[in-house]
């Protein structure tokens, strides 16, 4: 009897959930207008299904990239609905530019979720997870910080890291490099380069400084928690407890950092007060625009925040991009042929090689832009409708007006968006011509509108003078290994994969020193 009791109420709950999955179903459905799209067991931005690969059943974090070809095409429209049987809740997603910049407006219909934001407040409120009068607090204070004079000095700083790196590498006396994977020195390029620029705090290539040996570095801590930033958020506080050589050097670099950062900010809000003239690091001119913003200022814990937020968009997200870049350049030696002719155009001494100069660099540029567009980096843009709204422009023919309740999430999915054939014709094909001359408008890469990525421009800086002090000097070539065709590299490494960001994390290549 007990048996037959406990089976009765095993399948009543079965039956209950079913029920249950079967009425948010079409509940979903009805507040996605019954749009057509993915259905799978859970949403791909759930925990669930961003813990699971991309598959039949289970889209996961990959499938914009996985399925960029045919998603939108199959569906005949470039806004989907994305509705799960089991776990999560319902989505809109987008490739439509049009309709994207609706997602994005800061007229107040839609906002950022905080559990869309959470990764980004490890350091403390910051202007990518900020909303309403907050955000233009802190764009108002951040904005002044980004300016010619910050990209001049920004120039100079990545010329000198290069050539460190040069040095620290040994490649100095040699003809050709092999270089397994170039993601770890265009991580250490991006670390150095944000570390003096963002900060004004110059670290050398081996990431000691002046630091003694036997202590934790303020670059290393750096090293570790940027390396580390999803393992921080998910271990519980108890796990720092335990004998863990990782877990414990990871709680060591957050106090090492936190220490470091607010003995900075005392110290320069201490300098200013005497007098002393701001440097031309981010940090020190969103200091010297807070105490001039009166109430609309910062606190030392927003100061934290923000720079730090712009460290690891500027960090990853460059070193990923970069990645990419010198991948498409050894596969078009033709282009990057042209790129060194350029060069040596434009910059054919070291008294020539100029931020001032760096606007000429088109096709430098260019190829970088290129790369940014096939492998966006931030591939998605998450907002929830803060309201009940209205999208125009979805449809088959972009002529339909569809309702969107308030709560809703609406996704632009900026791989899908940028190769979107309608907006990019040819878009598998790399083509850097399509940027040149391009108005800052038509970077959509780095987001739209106002709320377009305030460091663009430092990433187009940085990653301008990298490639320019390369490409001058050396040829990048693709590595194969055990006999690979090129054809069959490209397919194994020019693969993009979703982390914290989206790009290209391991690119294994030959550098051949120019006669």
């Amino acid at each position: 009897m007990l048996s037959l009791d406990i089976t009765s109420a095993l399948i009543t709950a079965l039956l209950v959930f079913i029920g249950s999955r079967i009425v948010n179903y079409f509940k979903y459905a009805k507040q996605t207008a019954y749009l057509p799209g993915l259905r799978s067991l859970a949403t791909p931005i759930s925990l669930f299904g961003a813990s699971f690969p991309t598959g039949r059943f289970n889209p996961g974090r990959d499938w914009q990239w996985q399925w960029r070809k045919e998603t939108y095409a199959r569906y005949g429209t470039e806004t989907i609905s994305c509705l799960p049987i089991l776990f999560g809740g319902p989505a809109i997603y987008t490739s439509s530019l049009e309709v994207a910049r609706q997602i994005v407006s800061t007229r107040g219909s839609t906002y950022k979720h905080i559990e869309t934001t959470r990764i980004t407040l490890e350091w403390g409120p910051n202007l990518f997870a900020a909303n309403g009068d907050e955000w233009k607090r802190f764009r108002r204070v951040i904005t002044p910080a980004f300016s010619s004079a910050t990209y001049a000095s920004l120039w100079t700083e990545a010329a000198s890291v290069f050539d460190q790196m040069v040095v620290g590498e040994g490649w100095s006396t040699k003809s050709s490099v092999d270089i397994p994977n170039t993601d770890p020195l265009t991580n250490k390029f991006a670390l150095l380069v944000i570390s003096t620029s963002g900060f004004g705090h110059r670290l050398t290539w081996d990431l000691k400084g002046a630091t003694p040996s036997n202590e934790m570095s303020f670059g290393e801590a750096l090293h570790i928690r940027v390396h580390n930033l999803i393992l921080s958020i998910i271990l519980p506080r108890w796990a720092y407890w335990l004998p863990i050589k990782k877990f414990r050097d990871l709680d060591k670099a957050a106090q090492v950092t936190q220490d470091f950062m607010n003995e900075m900010i005392r110290s320069r809000r201490e300098e200013f007060s005497a007098g002393a003239v701001p440097k031309n690091d981010i940090l020190s001119l969103m200091i010297q625009s807070a105490e001039n913003e009166g109430k609309y200022s910062m606190t030392d814990s927003e100061l934290v925040g923000n720079t730090a937020i712009m460290l690891f968009a500027g960090h990853e997200t460059s070193a990923f991009t970069l990645n990419a870049t010198l991948g498409l350049m050894a596969l078009h030696p033709e282009f990057q042929e042209e790129m060194h002719r350029e060069v040596m155009e434009v910059m054919p001494t070291e008294a020539e090689f100029t931020f001032a100069n760096s606007p000429k660099l088109r096709k430098v540029q260019a190829c970088f832009l290129e790369a940014s567009r096939l492998y966006p980096s931030g591939y998605i843009w998450i907002r929830d409708a803060a309201e009940d709204m209205v999208l125009e422009h979805v449809g088959p023919n972009r002529d339909q007006r569809i309702p969107v309740p308030k709560g809703t999430r609406v996704v632009v999915d900026a791989i899908g968006l940028h190769h979107n054939p309608r907006l990019f014709p040819d878009p598998e094909a790399f083509k850097p011509e399509r940027w040149y001359d391009a108005s800052e408008n038509a970077l959509t890469m780095f987001s739209m509108g106002a709320r377009s990525c305030v460091g663009r421009r430092f990433a187009i800086t940085e990653a301008t003078c990298f490639l320019a002090k390369l490409v001058r000097d050396w040829r990048v070539e693709i590595l194969t290994r055990g006999g690979e065709t090129k054809a069959q590299w490209e397919a194994k490494y020019m693969e993009g994969r979703a982390i914290s960001n989206f790009g290209i994390a391991e690119m294994p290549v030959r550098l051949v020193r120019r006669a």
